[in-house]
């Protein structure tokens, strides 16, 4: 399957949200998604990755890659990948892999020398997959404010 990446533009909201339906349980408040979409492709170090279908179009997957400084070490960046959604008719058609392939190849462009991923532990089947791209699993905390 071929797939185009880019970021998300206006046009691309009601699709944005499909996908983010996946992994979320109600839709987003399109003028506030839009004002986080435009700050999040405006910030160099963040990218808003969309995955389009080539043939038809259909925005199929998204993730999120923010890069953060790490003042330990060599004190190189990390690149943290969050919100990865693909919808179910396009799941196991090597969307979710190229989409970290993607992500990957911008990360170590932006000098990052590791990943977390951070995914609900509701998301089996997800785990499933990132083990597969070698992840490995660590627990971690949570606060809510």
């Amino acid at each position: 399957m071929d797939l185009i990446f880019r970021k998300p533009e206006k046009k691309d909201l009601d699709a944005l949200d499909k996908v983010m339906l996946v992994i979320s349980d109600h839709s987003a408040d399109r003028e506030n998604m839009w004002r986080l979409v435009e700050k999040i492709n405006q910030d160099p170090q963040k990218y808003l990755l969309a995955a389009f279908e080539k043939e038809s179009g259909v925005l199929c997957g998204s993730l999120l890659g923010v890069v953060f400084e790490d003042i330990c070490d060599t004190c190189q960046p990390i690149l943290l990948v969050e919100n990865v959604a693909v919808l179910p008719e396009y799941q196991g058609k090597g969307v979710g892999k190229r989409m970290f392939e993607e992500i990957e190849k911008w990360g170590k462009s932006m000098d990052c020398h590791y990943e977390i991923l951070v995914s609900g532990n509701q998301r089996k089947g997800a785990h499933q997959f990132y083990h597969a791209l070698g992840f490995e699993e660590v627990k971690g905390f949570k606060k809510y404010f």
